[in-house]
């Protein structure tokens, strides 16, 4: 039994309430739509390996609506399928690929593996550089519930015999338990004029956007189907990825959109609206998925004037948009641009990750008018219709001035 003075320490203030400042791009239901998946999200814990209660929150999703369909694959990827409405159409030769948004469920954590000589121990998963551990607070939960059973500090970090980052605890309170994961002692979200402060902004503003996107489809009755794709243990490398690719869960003739929050860049500004991402730090991504993003951004500004978007290359690290065309799944990228990124402040401690609401709530407007208009024609081709037109009007001189050049 926990006894009073064996508690854990109280967990930091969650405080979600929607900015009175807006863009203008979603209406107010759609606002609270957009709210009440984050709040659902980043109030529930996260780890690798530990992506049990999001896996809920999506399963729940599923089960109380009409009209979507959930996989599980082998490796608890879970892909939520929008089956196109009262009147779905039917997909023709030539039709563009089926649409899909994926995110990632975890965030760099801990877990727990036991106590030995008196001391509580847990190994690391994810990229935090190891200067910021030592003192830094962690809360321990439940795998299969989310309960909250302890909090302690990172008396010191070492190495284990695969040279993978483990961590001594010390001020343990709580309740030791087998499977429990631990995350950095942070808020689970509070919004503070725009920006969202939150343990986890990477990558589960991302999955909220999926399924505020989702939502926001079928009450629409949108006609084309759409997928929302969770992964699990991206931080590790792309592990979840991996397995749904490898496992092929995906069916054949699918386009990915992947969902991230990135590190801010000169370029890629917090508050200056979301990001479409032309590639990372290794790639470039898909041209004619950036291409049909820029259209709908384009779109969305003509008929909102407050509307902002950003293009980059965010070059700060990887991300899964990698992993799917490597895989010969094309994909193409947006995200938000983050700070405190993976809880690193600049001074060397842990705080929590920060996004704009704004830029959020842009991300899913976007997101909506993309799948309104993918099964459009795309503006290339009518660029190409101008161009052929152009040379046509122009061969004869071309082809005069060639033949004397040659000769």
């Amino acid at each position: 039994m926990t006894t009073a003075s064996s508690r854990p320490v109280a967990a930091p203030e969650a405080r979600f309430r929607l900015p009175k400042v807006t863009s203008g791009v979603l209406d107010a239901r759609q606002r609270e739509l957009t709210l009440a998946h984050a709040k659902s999200l980043l109030s529930v814990p996260t780890a690798p390996y530990a992506e049990d209660n999001q896996l809920d929150v999506v399963r729940r999703f599923v089960a109380e609506r009409q009209g979507f369909e959930l996989t599980v694959d082998q490796y608890a990827n879970a892909v939520v399928r929008w089956k196109g409405g009262s009147k779905p159409a039917k997909r023709k030769r030539g039709d563009a690929p089926l649409l899909a948004y994926s995110a990632h469920l975890d965030h760099p954590g801990f877990l727990y593996s036991g106590k030995r000589a008196g001391k509580h121990h847990a190994s690391w998963h994810g990229g935090v550089p190891e200067r910021y551990f030592k003192g830094s607070a962690l809360r321990f939960f439940d795998v299969s519930t989310g309960e909250e059973l302890a909090t302690a500090v990172v008396a010191r970090t070492y190495r284990n015999k695969a040279k993978e980052l483990q961590v001594e605890l010390s001020h343990f309170r709580g309740r030791a338990k087998s499977g429990m994961f631990g995350m950095w002692d942070l808020t689970a979200g509070r919004i503070r004029g725009t920006k969202l402060h939150a343990r986890v902004c990477d990558d589960l503003m991302g999955a909220a956007a999926i399924l505020a996107t989702l939502d926001m489809l079928a009450a629409a009755d949108h006609p084309h189907e759409v997928l929302g794709v969770f992964t699990r243990a991206e931080e590790t490398g792309f592990i979840g990825c991996q397995g749904l690719l490898r496992a092929e869960t995906l069916e054949k003739g699918v386009a990915v959109i992947g969902l991230e929050c990135s590190p801010k860049r000169p370029t890629a500004k917090i508050g200056k609206g979301p990001v479409i991402r032309v590639g990372d730090a290794g790639m470039i991504f898909e041209p004619w998925i950036t291409h049909r993003l820029q259209e709908a951004a384009a779109d969305l500004a003509r008929q909102h004037a407050n509307f902002r978007f950003q293009r980059a290359l965010m070059d700060g690290g990887r991300c899964e948009s990698s992993a799917y065309n490597l895989w010969g799944v094309p994909a193409g990228a947006m995200c938000l641009a983050l700070g405190n990124y993976h809880n690193c402040h600049p001074d060397g401690t842990i705080q929590p990750e920060i996004v704009d609401w704004s830029d959020h709530e842009g991300m899913v407007a976007l997101m909506v008018r993309a799948a309104e208009l993918w099964h459009g024609e795309a503006s290339s081709a009518a660029v190409m219709r101008r161009l052929d037109l152009v040379w046509k009007a122009e061969l004869p001189r071309y082809s005069k001035s060639s033949t004397r050049m040659r000769s």
